[in-house]
């Protein structure tokens, strides 16, 4: 009896270890300028920036490509906060192979509420994505 016990314990201790993510170096991350700071027209019509605030990478190895889990916080100024208004973000993670070719991508559209009085507005939005071996990732706002 106790050796059934101490064979499906093994087989259980051994059965969760497979769930443990191998974290990796994370590939190559670009924001171009002109992908990275833009400026829109809210639903109140009023000038607003929108810009990366920092971004959090992690990478996990999964098969032969990588599991790439991103923390992107976008920040909207605007001068006009006599308002409630809301703004419109449109965000696009895109990896490519080798190739320069699209391998995977995640997006994710949203209205940005601008309470009244705030001039600044920070909101942090998370991604995944599979990057091939030797890829890389390309993130952009618009």
């Amino acid at each position: 009896m106790i050796r059934v016990f101490i064979i499906i314990s093994f087989l259980f201790l051994y059965g969760c270890s497979t769930f443990k993510k191998d974290v990796v170096e994370c590939t190559k991350l670009i924001a171009p300028k002109k992908a990275a700071e833009i400026v829109v027209n809210s639903e109140g019509n009023s000038p607003v920036y929108l810009g990366f605030r920092g971004v959090q990478k992690f990478c996990f190895k999964d098969g032969d490509d990588i599991e790439m889990e991103l923390s992107v916080n976008v920040r909207a100024i605007r001068n006009d906060t006599t308002n409630e208004d809301y703004v419109p973000v449109n965000i696009s993670v895109v990896s490519l192979d080798l190739n320069e070719k699209e391998f995977d991508r995640d997006e994710f559209n949203y209205s940005q509420f601008l309470l009244k009085g705030s001039k600044i507005v920070d909101r942090a939005t998370t991604f995944k994505l599979k990057v091939p071996a030797g890829g890389q990732v390309l993130l952009g706002i618009k």
